[in-house]
């Protein structure tokens, strides 16, 4: 459960910030939008691929996932940015690094904030 939590935390801190960006214009506030889901999107696929296996039996399928899974992750953020700067016209290049720096930002303290529950 914790994945879903921190999905929802995610997407509704991505939906405050592009409201509050949509104050100066429509196009800040949608760029601030696509700014979180650069961010959010390969760090999902990042933790669905980590959390599939558990257990000590499967500490070697974890470390290799782990790598594969991170490499995945970088290269989805380039192709995403690539893709917005090149498709996406106009942008609001200020929105959307800012939403996408402060999504990187937080994302440790929202994981110092949801941490699993040991199971009994």
């Amino acid at each position: 459960m914790p994945f879903y939590q921190w999905l929802a935390i995610e997407l509704s801190l991505i939906a405050l910030l592009s409201f509050g960006w949509s104050f100066e214009n429509r196009l800040a506030g949608y760029s601030a939008f696509i700014g979180g889901l650069i961010y959010v999107i390969p760090n999902a696929y990042f933790a669905h691929r980590m959390f599939r296996f558990e257990g000590a039996r499967q500490a070697r399928l974890v470390v290799g996932n782990m790598f594969r899974a991170e490499s995945i992750k970088l290269a989805l953020t380039a192709v995403f940015f690539a893709a917005v700067f090149i498709l996406i016209e106009p942008i609001h290049v200020s929105a959307l690094l800012f939403t996408f720096a402060v999504m990187v930002a937080l994302s440790p303290l929202l994981r110092w904030f949801i941490r699993p529950q040991p199971q009994r």
